[in-house]
Order: C-alpha cells, then structure tokens, then sequence
C-alpha cells in the first residue's frame, strides 16, 4: 500500500513537470513583447530593452525555463503585464468567487444526480425512469451558457430574487449571486453522474447479495439506500472526481455569463489583454485543483471500498 502511495505521488509530481514545461512553452510561443505591453508602444526601444533584460526574457531558452521552475518552487507566479501587480495576489483576489461557485455547483450536483439516479432506478422502467432519462439527454445536449441566459430570462429578471449579475461584497450577497451560476454547473454536469450511478444501482440491484436480502423480506427502499448505493458509489466517485475537474473549465463559461469577478472570468480577460504570466498562472493552478481533485477521488474510493485500498 506504501509502495502504491509513493508510486502515484512520484507519478503526480511528474505529471506536474509535464505541466509547467507546457505552460512555459505556450508562454514563449506566443506572440507579443513583455517589455513593450508594460511600457506600452509610445515607449522608447531603450527602455523597453532595459525592462526585458530585467525580466530574463532575453536569456538563453533553457535558462529561462530552470528559472520559472525555481520561481514556481518558491511561490512566484511573476507579474502581470497588464497591471504590473504580482500575479499571486490577483488570483488570490479571484479565488474567492470562484470557490464559492465550485463548491455550490458540485454540492447540487452531487443532490441532483444522486436524487434522480435513486429515483430512475427504484421506478425502473416507468414514466418517472424516462422523464429523469430523457432530462439527462436534453441537458447534455443543451449548451452552458444557454442554460445560463435561461436561468436569467426565466428566474432571474422575472422574479428579482438573485443578481443577474456580480458577485455582491457581503456573505449574504455571496449567496445569492452564486446560486444561479451553481445551478448552471449542476446542471451541465450532473447529466453523467445520474446516468453511471443509474446504471450502477441496476447492476447492485440484481446481484446475489441484493436479492438473497429480497428474499428476506427487507424493503425495497432499503435495498436500495443501504445495499445497492453504497456498491454503486465507487464508480460514480471516480466520474464525480472527472466532473469536479470539469467544473472548472465550465467555471470560465459560468463566470462570464453571470459577470462572476472569479478565475475564469480572470483567464478570459488576461487572454484577450495577452497577459501571459496571468494565463499561465490560472492554467498552472487549474492544473493542479484537477490533479487534486483525482487524488481526493482515488482516497474516497479507497475508504469506501476496502478492494480498492488493497488493490
């Protein structure tokens, strides 16, 4: 089991090297000059040289490479060309709203897909099982930001009961600027859940085990709710692990369609201003939640299912 630990923490901190070569390599591809989008085009080459050589970006490739690594390792995500503020603090200005919105969003993911999975599986075959189907297939189909506009259309200006937009500055703002926004992830992303974790518990249904406890009289809703959903858990941990990753690139849609001063909406504009240690930024801490996020993953099912923890 240690060796097991060791091996996929070894395996993460490569995958995460693999990241940052490719941010990096992305970062000096693309085009523009730090020096000139600092100072701006009426600077003088003088200066704008001055700025690049402070900068490292005149160095040797590999040598700027070993230097964002040590940077990396050391807190410093750099400054941004836009307002010449460190990178750190302006994500960290951002981070709020959007974990607000990640852990709305996945939190009624998690009650919407468990809720009408349980139900699809316990009507098998009835109105109720081809509604909740039928739901699935028409939100996969549906577009983000569709749902978004939806949502403002139809709950939003009508009733006045949540922002159409921001992310207001006290607590009580914070809640309702962030649900409409969550119910558009749980929306885009609950869709799959429902399907596994359906086909999961018809599969635990008719398992020997399931029916032996038919046999003895126990309910069928507790058959349900205390054998065949824990069985079913696992594999729908490991597409709710998927989708949390998944979250934060809906994130970037969700952001932008309800003016949520968060990540996505911070990558958005840092991409239209070529900011690029601010892209690089975001993409690099992306990077590592969805790695997080899979770990968490791995761990859960571990503790849920002890065949996973020995395997």
């Amino acid at each position: 089991m240690l060796l097991g630990v060791v091996r996929r923490l070894a395996s993460v901190v490569i995958l995460l090297f693999g990241v940052l070569a490719v941010v990096f390599i992305l970062g000096q591809r693309a085009p523009g000059n730090p020096g000139r989008q600092l100072l701006g085009l009426n600077a003088p080459q003088d200066a704008v040289d001055a700025l690049n050589h402070k900068l490292g970006v005149d160095r040797s490739l590999w040598t700027q490479f070993w230097s964002y690594i040590g940077n990396i390792l050391h807190g410093d995500l750099g400054r941004s060309y836009s307002s010449s503020e460190p990178v750190n603090g302006l994500i960290w200005d951002r981070f709020d709203a959007t974990a607000w919105l990640l852990v709305a969003g996945l939190a009624l993911s998690l009650i919407l897909s468990i809720t009408l999975a349980t139900l699809a599986a316990r009507y098998r075959g009835t109105w109720i099982d081809t509604t909740i189907r039928l739901f699935t297939v028409t939100s996969i189909a549906v577009p983000t930001f569709w749902s978004g506009l939806l949502l403002v259309l139809l709950v939003a200006l009508p009733t006045g009961w949540f922002p159409v937009g921001g992310f207001g500055t006290t607590t009580a703002d914070h809640f309702r600027s962030i649900v409409l926004p969550a119910v558009t992830l749980a929306i885009a992303t609950a869709p799959i859940q429902v399907r596994v974790l359906r086909a999961n518990l018809l599969e635990s249904l008719g398992s020997g085990y399931v029916e032996a406890a038919a046999s003895r009289g126990v309910p069928r809703r507790r058959l349900l709710t205390r054998h065949a959903l824990p069985n079913a858990a696992v594999p729908a941990i490991a597409v709710v692990s998927i989708q949390a990753g998944y979250l934060l690139f809906g994130a970037v849609i969700v952001e932008n369609t309800f003016r949520l001063p968060g990540l996505g909406s911070g990558l958005v504009t840092a991409i239209t201003q070529r900011d690029y240690p601010m892209i690089n930024g975001i993409t690099l801490l992306f990077a590592v939640l969805v790695i997080s996020f899979s770990l968490i993953g791995d761990a859960l099912s571990a503790i849920v299912d002890p065949r996973v923890r020995v395997s």
